[in-house]
């Protein structure tokens, strides 16, 4: 019994790609759709959330999850479509009908329908449009506007005003009556008669003051708002800096036309972070595990045939010394070391760099701050490095000449990455690039460049005494 109990909680409630259990509760929904047993399955999916019947139909076939989808009542459709994965999201909206699709889309805010509609091709999107209402299809039309990655697209048309010379009671019956329509009200926004905003009133003081209280009264004039074109990475970092929860969206006159709240900007957090891991590798952020292979691999090579190029400059600089190389052989086993460890540090300095060039801690006024930061811990790790390295290539090989070019090499190199790896990122991003995309190439290059360059070049000076 209580093995029973277990499994219909994790049905109802919890369905985890991660537990144990997952594989089997998988093995059952399939078995029961290849069943067509209809009855089962919908007391399966009875209660469950969303997210989770979401994560369920990232394991299951087109088929077998449009049969699942098509058992939801339309309101857990509306939000599972939302909670789906891209590529889950894109195969489900090419099987459903027009009417399928316009039946869920009343339950959601509306920027989580412009979401959903962004994944139509545009042919199919314009006949959902038309099927909606007029002042629906004017609305989510101009959302679809706005550029992508803005605040435009991010915000909701939902939100809650009251104008600024009325009564605290005129208020509340505004908030209750958007309440039937809103999901979720923080704040409650002032406007003019133009609708230009003026401030916000935290929903608690609304219901809290006095009913024939003026709203100027209780209104508080320090408003967080974001011009529709704003970034949203930026959007992001405000509402981090300032513990936000909601904030408006403004117009060029500067009239309210959206909100954006703290769980739309969760999303573009996870969204970005995951597109600067990606980028760093040179990998495209739109890339998934369930990319097709030949898609993935002419993504990947661009940046590879970058790397190429960087590669063929570090073998020349190798080449130029090859009599050296040829005389004294050992040499050629120890330029990895110097060369990878400076590439190492390279590559931590760009990574402290971009993040907090991301979180905007970093910007031009302070970037000199940043450099010098970097250099110093790169000298330091140089010394120690250096000197570890070089006590033991004098231990194994005896040679007092060899373990001061490697170890006086690798001081020099560490120096060198440190300050590229600060340095690049910063001018990438005066220059309008992504630094996440392209600092690791030119950084790379660089350490593996003036390691060689510093640790042979050494070499050949010092030749007699190291043959």
């Amino acid at each position: 019994m209580e093995e029973e109990a277990r499994k219909e909680t994790l049905f109802r409630n919890q369905i985890d790609r991660d537990s144990e259990d997952y594989a089997e509760i998988l093995e059952t929904f399939r078995e029961q759709i290849k069943l067509h047993d209809i009855g089962n399955l919908k007391e399966a999916l009875e209660g469950a959330h969303p997210a989770d019947i979401a994560t369920l139909f990232r394991d299951l076939e087109t088929e077998e999850s449009l049969l699942l989808f098509r058992l939801l009542d339309k309101e857990t459709q509306s939000y599972t479509l939302y909670k789906m994965e891209e590529e889950d999201l894109t195969s489900i909206l090419e099987e459903l009908d027009v009417n399928e699709i316009v039946s869920t889309l009343e339950f959601n805010e509306t920027d989580d329908t412009t979401y959903v509609l962004s994944f139509l091709e545009p042919e199919k999107r314009n006949l959902v449009l038309s099927s909606l209402s007029k002042s629906d299809s004017f609305e989510l039309r101009s959302q679809l506007g706005f550029r992508e990655y803005s605040a435009g697209r991010l915000m909701s048309r939902d939100f809650a005003t009251v104008m600024l010379d009325v009564k605290v009671r005129t208020g509340i019956i505004n908030v209750r009556k958007k309440a039937k329509e809103i999901e979720d009200i923080y704040q409650v926004y002032v406007v003019d008669e133009d609708q230009v905003l003026k401030g916000y009133i935290p929903l608690k003081d609304l219901f809290l003051s006095p009913i024939n209280t003026k709203i100027s009264k209780i209104t508080n004039y320090s408003v967080y708002s974001f011009h529709y074109d704003t970034d949203q990475e930026e959007v992001a970092n405000t509402f981090k800096k300032y513990d936000l929860v909601s904030a408006a969206v403004v117009d060029d006159l500067g009239r309210i036309i959206g909100r954006i709240t703290v769980d739309d900007v969760l999303e573009v957090v996870e969204e970005e972070a995951s597109e600067d891991i990606l980028r760093m590798g040179g990998v495209s952020e739109d890339e998934r595990l369930s990319t097709p292979i030949f898609q993935s691999i002419k993504r990947r090579t661009a940046w590879l045939q970058v790397n190429l190029l960087t590669a063929f400059l570090s073998s020349s600089v190798v080449a130029y010394f090859e009599d050296t190389i040829a005389k004294i052989v050992v040499l050629a086993t120890l330029m990895p070391i110097v060369a990878g460890l400076g590439g190492n540090a390279g590559t931590q300095s760009i990574t402290v760099v971009i993040r907090n060039l991301a979180t905007g801690d970093l910007t031009l006024l302070n970037w000199w701050d940043a450099v010098r930061k970097e250099m110093i811990i790169g000298c330091f790790n140089g010394i120690v490095l250096g000197s570890v390295t070089a006590i033991m290539i004098f231990l194994i090989k005896g040679s007092l000449a060899l373990a001061f070019v490697v170890g006086f090499a690798m001081l020099v190199n560490m120096i060198v990455a440190s300050c590229v790896g600060s340095i690049v990122p910063i001018v990438l991003k005066k220059l309008g690039i992504d630094p996440a995309i392209a600092s690791s190439i030119f950084v790379t290059a660089s350490t593996d460049i003036s390691g060689f360059f510093f640790f042979l070049g050494l070499a050949t000076l010092l030749s007699h005494y190291l043959v």
